[in-house]
């Protein structure tokens, strides 16, 4: 059996992380492991449940009733496949609420791990991507890519996301939620998005002018000139 290995994608909101998550994962047959599903399956658990996203007690006090499967490139809290729900606007901001609590983090951190570590195990290639992947989650990933672009850009895919939702807002407003989103990503007291990433080691990619086939060639280009895969 081939040895698995982890490769860690960060960066910040509409860098295109998720989907370039899922196509590196069919073109090197691995395993897309969207950790931003967990804190999103927490967040509409809550919301469901009436649960004050704020108050940290309370939403410690629902982990234990939320499984959250990864299942034919479905998500599924619990007996529910939510791949659709998790992706309103309401809760990606409650994730991002929910993901500042230090006991969350450590929970669903944990959770990550031992499924990544499972994966490896079967020999799988894992496409893990997030905020604080190589950083916090799997510091010792065999390839970490830092994804980014320019605020306009990452508010203009953001805009045509809401679009495609039916959800109807500026450009103007998008930006001041890329921004909001980035202070809080990089500035939380706990598992921030990494200010310096060539210091964690890092391939920084920039891809503002780059389509998602372009953005994956690159990345495939980087990873067999560091014989990590051929």
């Amino acid at each position: 059996m081939k040895k698995g290995f982890i490769i860690a994608i960060d960066g910040p909101l509409a860098s295109g992380k998720g989907t370039i998550a899922k196509k590196l994962a069919n073109a090197l047959h691995g395993v897309d492991l969207y950790t931003g599903a967990m804190y999103r399956c927490v967040a509409l658990f809550c919301i469901n449940s009436g649960i004050d996203l704020g108050n940290a007690e309370e939403v410690m006090a629902q982990l234990d009733k939320i499984a959250v499967i990864y299942k034919d490139d479905k998500i599924w809290l619990n007996d529910t496949d939510v791949t659709e729900a998790i992706g309103e606007s309401a809760v990606a901001e409650g994730a991002s609420v929910i993901g500042v609590i230090p006991k969350v983090r450590e929970e669903l951190v944990k959770r990550q791990q031992k499924i990544g570590q499972e994966k490896i195990e079967e020999g799988k290639i894992v496409i893990v991507e997030g905020r604080d992947i190589g950083t916090v989650v799997f510091p010792d990933a065999a390839f970490k890519i830092y994804l980014t672009a320019t605020e306009d850009v990452r508010a203009n895919r953001r805009l045509v996301q809401f679009h495609n939702q039916g959800e109807k807002h500026t450009f103007a407003e998008v930006l001041e939620q890329v921004r909001i989103r980035d202070t809080r990503d990089t500035e939380r007291g706990i598992s921030p998005l990494t200010n310096d990433p060539q210091k964690h080691g890092y391939f920084v990619l920039d891809n503002s002018d780059m389509d998602e086939d372009q953005t994956i060639e690159a990345i495939i280009t980087e990873l067999k000139r560091r014989n990590i895969y051929d």
